[in-house]
């Protein structure tokens, strides 16, 4: 079983928001990811309520490489406080959480 790692991001109010995740096993070798899929979600601090979904893009799928995105159009509507997760399923349809942490989101200066 795959806990998940504990990640904490900082989100900028109106900016493009990527994150780069590089998945690698105990010994540190990349994990290949072929036939998996990646979900990732953004809900307020109590969970009652989705911000918004991740946008995942692949960059080594052999390699257990990928991008997590938000808009910048939808980094503009989000605020405070937040808590995110990142779902993995593998090609058998067994699921696992990847990733989870704290989003705070930064309301910036100069997107004022």
């Amino acid at each position: 079983m795959v806990e998940p790692t504990k990640y904490d991001i900082t989100i900028h109010q109106g900016a493009t928001f990527e994150l780069p995740v590089h998945y690698n096993d105990s010994t540190g070798a990349d994990v290949n990811m072929t036939g998996y899929t990646v979900a990732g979600m953004v809900f307020d601090r109590l969970g009652s309520t989705k911000l918004c979904d991740f946008v995942s893009s692949w960059t080594s799928q052999s390699g257990g490489q990928f991008k997590l995105s938000i808009s910048a159009a939808t980094t503009a509507t989000m605020s405070g406080i937040a808590q995110y997760d990142v779902l993995v399923t593998d090609p058998n349809n067994a699921k696992f959480y990847l990733l989870e942490g704290t989003a705070v989101i930064n309301p910036g200066l100069t997107g004022r």
